[in-house]
């Protein structure tokens, strides 16, 4: 595959993801067992963003989600995620976020040392000082700019000291699964998977001992 060609397929798979995250309505018996649920500030939120990309990335950590936010606020009758998406970090309601997830998957889960008073206002005040910032499309945990799991990741150790997730390199990523389809990340990294470069994934995340469930939907 030529240059121009990895190009056209890596717009293609953006274009894709983009076109994946459209808002669709949540319905209200789910959404009112969600509520039911009692979310609170400084849950985590998991859900399955579609198309090629980040298909690719819940198969290649072997499990369902592949986009989490945080709870941060709540404003108008709803809780507030902050999230890092593609093109940028915001924030979006909760019944609007798990509205747009895959197949209506997700999950709710909390820090089992659960944050403080001080602390709920501190990961508030860590999502407005990085409301704008653009998304990493190379997944760079060392980058200046953020994605979903790194975004979540800071957030909980900026304010609560806790490291939620697994930090790891692509190639103890890529090589963990036997079955990971590397063609479509040579495709997406132009030829190049950058094997040593570290990352977060919502998949290390989810399993986190630190994390207990409160309501979810991912069967």
């Amino acid at each position: 595959m030529n240059f121009g060609k990895h190009l056209l397929f890596s717009g293609s798979m953006l274009f894709a993801a983009i076109a994946s995250s459209a808002c669709a309505a949540l319905d209200d018996q789910t959404y009112s067992t969600v509520i039911s649920s009692n979310p609170a500030i400084g849950d985590i939120v998991f859900t399955r963003t579609g198309g090629p990309l980040f298909t690719g990335v819940a198969a290649v950590t072997k499990t369902w989600t592949s986009h989490v936010g945080i709870i941060v606020d709540y404003q108008r009758g709803d809780w507030i995620v902050a999230e890092s998406g593609i093109p940028f970090v915001r924030k979006t309601a909760l019944r609007k976020f798990l509205g747009r997830s895959e197949d209506r998957k997700f999950a709710i889960m909390r820090l089992k040392v659960e944050p403080t008073a001080e602390q709920k206002a501190e990961m508030l005040k860590y999502a407005d000082s990085r409301k704008g910032t653009p998304y990493c499309l190379g997944f760079d945990l060392d980058s200046k700019w953020t994605f979903c799991s790194k975004f979540v990741h800071e957030d909980v150790y900026e304010s609560t000291h806790q490291s939620l997730g697994e930090i790891e390199t692509f190639d103890h990523l890529l090589h963990s699964n036997p079955n990971a389809q590397l063609w479509l990340w040579r495709a997406w990294f132009l030829g190049d998977i950058p094997w040593q470069r570290r990352t977060i994934t919502p998949a290390s995340e989810l399993r986190s001992a630190l994390l207990r469930v409160v309501i979810q939907n991912n069967l």
